[in-house]
């Protein structure tokens, strides 16, 4: 009786021990396991969201400039992140009223072209407006120096390379045709070396392979 209650104990035995070797511990393990990709994708979703955050604080915009002329339009780009952002490439393309990209209507203005006749016409009739055609020839050429002057140095001839936080930029374009709108797309790198495009006001989309976790 004592031989069979023992071989009973080492039975019961075993199949504890193959329990928890076969059931119990693996299940453990896979809800260990399962836990942790859980809290991995939790991680991964908040540095996701906050270097998209910081990614919409590149924000391009363009506004028509009557001042420079029918077709002018000062394109714009302001960091309101926290950090420097690098700029890699801005695109501004012209779009008729449908959307429709204009290839080679939008072209950019630089110091050099701010004097050109458009500007200077559209110049001249305001001052016209304000001081009388033909009155005082001289102060209006220098008042018009002055205004041109004034505006151009708001503007770069290059999109800088680097943009520090609370900063902006702004370029001068020209179109062919009043009927045309501007589109800006710009390709910049956040400060953790992530790659984003961003086109007009849209939602920034990366274009880089990196996983957010392996920087």
């Amino acid at each position: 009786m004592t031989q069979a209650g023992g071989a009973i104990a080492t039975t019961v035995g075993v199949l504890i021990a193959l329990y928890i070797a076969l059931i119990r511990e693996p299940r453990e393990a896979f809800e260990a396991h399962k836990y942790h990709v859980a809290r991995m994708d939790a991680l991964q979703r908040i540095k996701s969201e906050r270097f998209g955050a910081q990614a919409r604080k590149l924000v391009p915009s363009c506004v028509r400039t009557p001042m420079l002329g029918d077709n002018a339009w000062a394109v714009r780009i302001d960091n309101a992140a926290s950090n420097a952002t690098t700029i890699l490439k801005v695109g501004v393309t012209a779009v008729d009223d449908s959307g429709t990209e204009m290839p080679g209507s939008a072209r950019r203005v630089d110091h050099a072209t701010s004097v050109d006749p458009d500007v200077q016409q559209s110049i001249r009739l305001a001052l016209s407006e304000s001081l009388g055609t033909g009155r005082n020839t001289t102060m209006s050429r220098a008042i018009r120096h002055a205004i041109r002057d004034a505006v151009a140095v708001h503007f770069v001839d290059d999109w800088p390379r680097t943009l520090p936080p609370s900063h902006h930029a702004v370029m001068c374009y020209a179109t062919e045709s009043s009927n045309h709108k501007l589109r800006v797309t710009i390709d910049y790198e956040d400060e953790a070396g992530f790659q984003w495009r961003r086109t007009d006001t849209g939602q920034p989309t990366r274009t880089d392979n990196w996983e957010i976790g392996q920087r």
